[in-house]
């Protein structure tokens, strides 16, 4: 394996284990949410898997993508994971 390979695959798992762990804080709040029949943070939070989903999806492409494609697609898929993250922080309860 070359050593870019090396380096895009460490990239696709850090990025990887902050979606996981961003769906994770996102599934506890959808069960809470749940539990209090708050519809509006439901639909929120509905709204949010699409974009996680659609993160991942691009991750996807990232994996397949040549060197200049990837590092362009990764500090894309960073951006929208940071917005994601962020957005899924403003729902947890304070």
């Amino acid at each position: 394996m070359k050593h870019e390979d090396t380096i895009a695959k460490a990239e696709r798992e850090k990025i990887n284990a902050r979606l996981q762990e961003a769906k994770a804080r996102l599934d506890g709040l959808e069960a809470r949410a749940r539990e209090r029949k708050a519809q509006v943070e439901i639909d929120a939070i509905t709204a949010l898997k699409a974009r996680k989903d659609e993160i991942h999806a691009r991750l996807q492409e990232f994996s397949a993508a040549g060197d200049a494609k990837a590092l362009q697609m990764k500090a894309e898929i960073e951006a929208k994971l940071a917005n994601f993250e962020a957005e899924v922080s403003r729902l947890a309860p304070r």
